[in-house]
């Protein structure tokens, strides 16, 4: 089994070798496994809508949805996301939430008529949408371990000794010259001590109990661009220019209470914090047919996006003694400047009307994780990594994923004006086969209503996702086994429109 881990798991390890500590191949999996927000109509749908159209939604799914406009829309969309998780290390359980408010998709869409009688229509439209909240919030503690986090800054200083020399690590760890976001703070703390027996040893002993949290927040963002257009009725093409901006921060905090009483040190912490932003271009192509009065189909292409991004990492150890005293030591505050490739993705979509009583719609989406790429900035914030190393890792521990959607529509009243929707799927996990213990599919349900009167829309959506993740409490480089986290993302979303 391969061990697999987020920035916050192996960032100990990440600044033996360079100093892009939060840089690494969770950048591809955070921004290419997403599982986006829409419209209510979408959402509650399972966001199967591939083969439909008219909504605004379509320019993140199938932009030839937005030829198939007969009117103008103005629309928004907005409500509550909550995260939980539930932590399982060893036999102690913690759950954890966190919740947001999300407008998470609005825009308008201007219809014009043509002098073609062949294309009558074509149709603008510009919108935003929050791809994916970030809201998380992890926590596990009161657990006993043998091992400790601290072990790591001790081989960190190892390694430099074992080229330069034991006088000066010292003097450099002291200075701050090396490993200034992790073993020279342990050093300048004293978590980290010469050893009679060996040349740097920690403070810790015998077992620990580990607490550990995590929270996560914000969001990926993008604005949207659209034309659409039909042919004869029958054929509909759109494109969508997508300029996805990215905004995610967290804050990480590890901390070790000595179990024995009579040992010197009575607890120790290790704190990380990471802001991430940035901007991106991406495009989507699609078309839609009427194969029939009661059949379309849709086929939709989004290209790799390209995300460039500055991170802002630092980091700060504190211990507490047995005589009461503390010390603590903070890193420099790291700024740098990377890229992103995210994976493109394939979408074929199916769509069957019965008549005006209802619509069903399924989707099948396909995207190779392994497309995901990290890459140098060349900007003058870039550091100059090769990021080779985060690479190999993206293709040997991701894989193709596989994701199915259906969404159902029943209209209902004398004049069809009430509308019932259900809807759910699957996307596979993205982790190469042996590469983690959990169970990674991701699964949603969804289900909503709206309701018609005029040239205004009303509706509203609750929709609920789950999968599983591993997560090594110790740092993915330790023999401790690792955790499973259960998580479940869920939205309350209401939306307003008006046709024009």
């Amino acid at each position: 089994m391969t061990k697999w881990t987020s920035w916050g798991l192996g960032v100990w390890l990440l600044a033996l070798s360079h100093s892009s500590f939060a840089q690494n191949e969770t950048d591809v999996l955070r921004y290419g496994w997403i599982d986006p927000l829409a419209s209510a109509r979408v959402t509650a749908m399972g966001g199967a809508f591939g083969a439909l159209g008219a909504d605004l939604s379509c320019m993140g799914i199938n932009p030839a949805g937005i030829g198939m406009y007969r009117r103008g829309d103005l629309s928004m969309t907005a409500g509550v996301h909550t995260a939980s998780t539930n932590s399982l290390w060893r036999t102690r359980q913690v759950d954890a939430a966190g919740a947001d408010f999300v407008a998470s998709n609005y825009g308008v869409a201007l219809t014009y008529p043509s002098v073609d009688a062949d294309w009558p229509f074509f149709t603008v439209a510009v919108g935003h949408q929050n791809r994916t909240p970030f809201t998380q919030k992890i926590q596990i503690d009161g657990v006993n371990s043998s091992s400790s986090v601290s072990d790591l800054f001790v081989s960190q200083a190892l390694e430099d000794a074992d080229i330069y020399g034991y006088a000066s690590t010292d003097d450099a760890l002291s200075a701050g010259d090396i490993f200034g976001f992790g073993a020279s703070l342990a050093w300048r703390t004293g978590l980290l001590l010469p050893d009679n027996d060996a040349p740097y040893a920690t403070a810790v002993e015998g077992n620990v109990t580990v607490d550990r949290t995590i929270e996560r927040r914000g969001r990926l963002a993008e604005t949207q661009i659209a034309f659409g257009t039909m042919f004869q009725d029958r054929i509909s093409i759109g494109a969508t220019l997508g300029l996805p901006r990215v905004s995610f921060e967290e804050s990480s905090t590890h901390r070790e209470s000595v179990n024995d009483a009579d040992v010197e040190l009575r607890d120790w912490a290790f704190q990380e914090t990471l802001s991430i932003t940035g901007k991106g271009i991406l495009f989507r192509f699609g078309v839609l047919a009427r194969v029939s009065d009661v059949l379309r189909v849709g086929l939709a292409h989004q290209t790799r996006g390209r995300l460039t991004l500055t991170d802002t990492y630092a980091t700060s150890v504190s211990t507490t003694w047995i005589d009461q005293s503390a010390s603590n030591a903070s890193s420099p505050t790291s700024n740098s400047e990377y890229v992103v490739m995210t994976p493109d993705r394939t979408t074929v979509s199916a769509s069957v009307l019965m008549g005006k009583f209802a619509v069903i719609n399924a989707d099948y989406v396909r995207s190779d994780m392994r497309r995901g790429e990290l890459r140098d900035s060349d900007g003058w914030l870039s550091t100059g990594y090769d990021f080779d190393a985060e690479n190999d890792a993206v293709n040997a521990g991701y894989r193709t994923i596989h994701q199915a959607r259906v969404g159902l529509e029943f209209r209902l009243g004398d004049d069809k004006q009430f509308r019932i929707r259900s809807g759910g799927g699957m996307s596979t996990t993205p982790f190469a086969e042996g590469a983690v213990v959990s169970n990674a599919n991701r699964t949603h349900v969804s289900l909503g209503g709206g309701y018609r009167i005029g040239n205004v829309h009303f509706s509203a959506a609750w929709r609920t996702a789950w999968h599983s993740e591993d997560y090594y409490f110790m740092g993915a480089f330790s023999d401790e086994p690792p955790g499973q986290l259960e998580r479940r993302a869920s939205s309350l979303l209401l939306s307003a429109g008006l046709r024009m």
